[in-house]
């Protein structure tokens, strides 16, 4: 695949009733990949409690797959890839062992259906709602039951920096974040796992991003680029964040592009805008997409100069 395609996530403009439909509104707007949310075949939280059931995800893999057949045809047809998928979440839940195996199995399937559409990675948030060691522990255990159907659809699974009430957690500290990818990797005896950096949620937890770019390396696999004032994670279009007197940036774009220049970043350019799309007015959402991949073409030159 061709290296930095700017790429949009799906959610909140993508009808996912009509394939052939948004990926023509896609490349229309100057999308030349796709982060699809296929999250939204299952609310992780809801089967928990057992308020909801996802017949989608009690089928056989090769049913699942199939049912991602318009998806693949439409992105043939409009030449729109794909540069990663989001997973449910969460992945885990506290001494519900059944619930836990069926969110594996599913997580399976979700893996297969990424090679069958030509996807390279796969965006699964880590557990981390516990204590460093015991996430570790936990992550470490569900992260290995993937990893064979990881290499056999040749998917990368991509961990992530979150947060836990807008406070760090494990893997906001990008150091931790490493040593986890390489056991993983150590463990799959190859080039299994990497990493999303989140430049929202490295922004308000005061991370130092060209730094975090560089200890990640050839780690960092994809990205979700969005902005926010930095005190919450509001998925913003780019460059529409500053102080109070709009005299500077709140997120350091500029450390941002060095960072990916310093280690010659080759993956795309990803865009986790849900909440700044939803601002706009419907009848101007078109034109805002169109602003959005104009910021990727803008980040590129930036880039590959």
């Amino acid at each position: 695949m061709k290296k930095h395609l700017i790429s949009v996530q799906s959610g909140d403009w993508y009808e996912e009733s009509n394939d052939d439909a948004s990926m023509k509104y896609a490349a229309e707007c100057g999308v030349e990949a796709l982060d699809f949310n296929i999250d939204h075949i299952m609310n992780t939280k809801s089967y928990a409690e057992g308020t909801a059931h996802y017949e989608l995800c009690d089928k056989s893999t090769e049913e699942f797959v199939q049912h991602f057949a318009p998806l693949k045809a439409a992105s043939e047809k409009y030449g729109v890839a794909f540069s990663q998928m989001h997973a449910p979440f969460p992945i885990y839940f506290p001494g519900q062992d059944d619930v836990n195996d069926y969110i594996v199995e599913m997580l399976k399937k979700v893996i297969a259906t990424c090679g069958y559409v030509n996807c390279p990675a796969l965006v699964i948030h880590p557990y981390v709602y516990a204590n460093d060691e015991e996430a570790v522990k936990i992550n470490f255990e569900i992260y290995k039951k993937l990893i064979p159907a990881a290499k056999e659809h040749k998917v990368k699974i991509c961990l992530e920096n979150l947060f836990k009430g807008h406070k760090e957690c494990i893997f906001s500290n990008v150091r931790d974040a490493v040593e986890m990818i390489d056991m993983l990797n150590e463990e799959a005896g190859g080039d299994v796992f990497g990493f999303c950096l989140d430049l929202g949620h490295a922004n308000f937890l005061r991370r130092d991003v060209r730094e975090f770019v560089r200890v990640l390396g050839k780690r960092l696999t994809v990205l979700h680029i969005h902005d926010n004032n930095g005190n919450g994670d509001s998925h913003l279009i780019p460059f529409t964040q500053t102080d109070n007197w709009g005299t500077k940036y709140t997120t350091d774009w500029e450390g941002f592009i060095a960072g990916l220049r310093d280690i010659g970043y080759e993956g795309n350019l990803s865009f986790e805008t849900f909440r700044g799309l939803k601002l706009i007015p419907k009848d101007a959402q078109k034109e805002a997409l169109c602003l959005i991949t104009a910021i990727g073409r803008y980040l590129r030159r930036r880039i590959e100069e």
